[in-house]
């Protein structure tokens, strides 16, 4: 059998195909398309969000950017699928809740801004997956 998509409890998750088109074997372009996928999360990003170098959560999971109370984390899987989550950050004592409370509307958005730089799939099940769609902004009630 395979490999099923990734999933994390304490955040939201897209996939994106950045090496798609690449040869297997051009690590130049491929540590581009890292470098590519890495600037397009911080442009997608308030400057209340800071870069973290060299910070892992589990084994294959890297945080690259962070703010007082989410992250933003990268998996790579078998396939070459880099999975993007936004989720709560996990050293959290007394804003937990409120990081809890506000990670849902914050991902989303931030996936909007991100779906601008690459197309975004989203877990259906633990083997299938659809495509993300944007959401339409909500009109003010008169």
């Amino acid at each position: 059998m395979g490999e099923g998509l990734y999933c994390h409890p304490d955040g939201r998750t897209v996939y994106v195909e950045p090496f798609d088109g690449l040869e297997p074997h051009d690590d130049l372009a491929w540590q581009d398309a890292w470098f590519d996928l890495g600037e397009a999360v911080a442009a997608c990003l308030s400057d209340a969000w800071d870069r973290v170098p060299r910070r892992w959560k589990r084994t294959g999971e890297r945080i690259v950017m962070r703010n007082g109370l989410h992250e933003v984390w990268l998996h790579e899987d078998s396939y070459a699928r880099v999975h993007v989550t936004f989720g709560i950050r996990s050293d959290l004592d007394d804003t937990e809740a409120l990081a809890r409370a506000t990670m849902p509307d914050r991902a989303e958005a931030f996936f909007d801004r991100l779906s601008a730089h690459y197309d975004l799939r989203v877990r259906t099940s633990a083997w299938t997956s659809a495509a993300r769609v944007v959401r339409t902004p909500r009109r003010a009630v008169a």
